[in-house]
C-alpha cells in the first residue's frame, strides 16, 4: 500500500507464528521516492512470538519528527534522549533542529510544499551525535545522522513489510542483510490484513 497523505485511519496487521522458531515479528517501511541521501530505515514496530502464538499490530497513518541520539556507551552505562512531534503533510511539515545543551525540535511551520516534511538543522547541532527524520503513528521509520547547516526534504510515500528475526524497535537496519521479508498491500478500502508465517518458514498473506 502506498500513502500520499497523512491521516487519521487506523491499520492493523495481524500474525500467526506458524513455524517451528520463536522470534520477532517486525514492520519496517520501505520508500521508492524518499529523496534523501543516506537515509536508514528503522525497525519501526516489533512484537516477540513463540510459535503457535499469534497477535497483532495496528497503527493510524499519522506522520511525525523524530529525532534520538546515537548510543555511545561509556563504561558500560548507556542513555539517551529523544523526541517525537506530530505532523502532516499539508500543514506543520516543516522543522528546525537545534541544541543547547541537548537536542530539540523548534519553530514547528508550514514548509515550502504540501506532500514533503522538512527538518532544518542549524549551526548548532553537533556532527553525526543524533539522528534526526521522520516516523508514523508515533515511533521512528526513517532517519539519517545529524549534521550541521543541514536540510532535509522527506517525500513519503510508504510501503508495509514484515520480516522474521532477532530485532529491537528503533535499530537501524541492514536492507542487504534483511532476508525472508514479505510485502503487506493493503487493497482499496481494506484496513486489517493477516499475515502468516508457516511452518516452512514462507509468508501467507490475507485479507483478515
Amino acid at each position: 500500500m502506498s500513502e500520499n497523505s497523512s491521516n487519521g485511519v487506523q491499520y492493523q496487521l495481524n500474525f500467526v507464528n506458524n513455524s517451528a522458531n520463536a522470534g520477532t515479528f517486525m514492520v519496517f517501511q520501505q520508500t521508492p521516492d524518499l529523496q534523501v541521501e543516506n537515509v536508514s530505515a528503522l525497525a519501526w514496530i516489533t512484537k516477540y512470538a513463540n510459535p503457535g502464538v499469534q497477535g497483532f499490530f495496528s497503527w493510524s497513518g499519522e506522520y511525525d519528527f523524530v529525532w534520538f541520539e546515537n548510543d555511545s556507551p561509556v563504561s558500560g552505562i548507556s542513555s539517551g534522549t529523544s523526541q517525537c512531534v506530530p505532523t502532516n503533510l499539508e500543514t506543520s511539515n516543516q522543522i528546525s533542529l537545534t541544541y543547547n545543551s541537548g537536542y530539540q525540535f523548534a519553530d514547528q511551520t508550514s514548509g515550502d510544499q504540501p506532500g514533503s516534511l522538512y527538518v532544518k538543522m542549524d549551526n548548532t547541532i553537533p556532527l553525526k551525535q543524533a539522528s534526526v527524520g521522520i516516523g508514523m503513528s508515533g515511533a521512528g521509520t526513517f532517519v539519517v545522522q545529524a549534521q550541521p547547516n543541514m536540510n532535509l526534504v522527506f517525500t513519503p510515500n510508504p510501503e508495509y513489510w514484515v520480516a522474521f528475526g532477532n530485532f529491537e524497535q528503533g535499530q537501524t537496519l541492514d536492507m542487504q542483510e534483511l532476508t525472508n521479508t514479505e510485502k503487506i498491500d493493503f487493497p482499496p478500502g481494506i484496513k486489517e490484513m493477516t499475515v502468516t508465517l508457516n511452518q516452512d518458514n514462507t509468508w501467507k498473506v490475507e485479507v483478515s
